[in-house]
């Protein structure tokens, strides 16, 4: 199965990173104090790390018309900014609860972290990492303390109690959304780098040729050819849907795209479809309610504490702070 995590990373990477201060790895001008929560220098660099996964994030749920859309009153770019200093508010507040309680990362998970930073300044493209200031060393301790978070938020989420009655009742209201969701599709992929190309392959494939034929004529991706499966991978419909923007549901011999996604194009060929059963969507609604009500747990503790944090603007600096469109 191909992974695609270097691809697709920009589109998730705003869920995991909990982010924050980092050491060496970036240049001068990343290094400048850009933002001061509750005393803490906030550089330039990780702030433009937040906020290039958090537009990655917005361009992924509305698309590029997302900038001309209005958010009670705000603009795409002020609700960025807001969730970003948010996001960093919440982190910080987490890093002191972390010291507090005794939570540390192990060695494997610093490993990990470090992978993890290695894979994002690949996912990333020249233009916007000129524009971040950061490379994989730099971003290795953001990683580092977004394993961090990860654990904090567990640690705070184990508190919240869920009860048994209200998470039956989102079962029965919402099984058969969940079971769409999760129907899994089992495709063969095509990677490619042009939209001419793309369309080509697509219109080959419609045609009848040979789909692992044409994977190896045209896919860019030559880890994938490496492998015994090529370009086959498995997704659920909801994932479709929040990556690639996948309105309808796709049936056993389809050929779909090119679909667009990051400045390259997918061709994909539906070789299976298999729909849950009652019991398997029972167990995800109870996983998703039980995710969902805790979610809403920790958010409310970590936003008690960025109430009683300070934020402050460094001016002169904040207004030169580039943007990702």
């Amino acid at each position: 199965m191909r992974k695609y995590t270097k691809r697709l990373l920009c589109f998730l990477l705003f869920a995991i990173l909990g982010l924050t201060s980092c050491g060496g790895g970036i240049g001068s001008a990343g290094n400048e104090t850009v933002l001061k929560i509750d005393g803490e220098n906030i550089t330039r660099s990780e702030y433009m790390v937040y906020l290039y996964t958090a537009t990655q994030n917005f361009l992924s749920a509305a698309g590029e018309d997302v900038w001309n859309m209005d958010f009670d009153g705000q603009t795409a770019d002020e609700l960025l900014e807001e969730r970003t200093i948010s996001t960093l508010q919440s982190v910080i507040a987490a890093k002191a609860y972390a010291a507090e309680n005794g939570i540390a990362l192990t060695e494997e998970q610093k490993a990990e972290s470090k992978t993890a930073a290695e894979d994002f300044i690949a996912g990333v493209s020249p233009e916007d990492l000129e524009k971040i200031g950061i490379d994989a060393e730099g971003m290795a301790p953001l990683m580092e303390t977004s394993f961090l978070y990860s654990l904090v938020y567990e640690t705070i989420a184990a508190e919240c109690e869920v009860e048994p009655e209200e998470m039956e009742r989102y079962y029965e209201e919402n099984r058969e959304q969940l079971r769409a969701e999760y129907t899994t599709l089992r495709l063969n992929s095509i990677l490619l780098d042009s939209a001419e190309r793309a369309e080509e392959a697509a219109a080959r494939a419609r045609a009848g040729e040979d789909f692992n034929a044409l994977f190896a004529e045209y896919d860019v991706d030559d880890t994938a050819k490496d492998k015994e499966n090529g370009g086959e991978i498995t997704l659920d419909q909801g994932y479709l849907r929040t990556v690639f923007d996948v309105r309808e549901d796709w049936e056993v011999g389809n050929i779909v795209g090119p679909i667009p996604i990051n400045g390259r194009f997918f061709v994909f060929e539906v070789l299976e479809r298999n729909v849950p059963s009652d019991e398997t969507v029972k167990a995800v609604a109870e996983q998703v309610y039980r995710d969902a009500v805790r979610a809403e747990y920790v958010e409310n503790a970590m936003n008690q504490a960025a109430a009683l944090q300070t934020v402050e603007k460094v001016e002169g600096v904040w207004d030169s702070l580039e943007k990702f469109h």
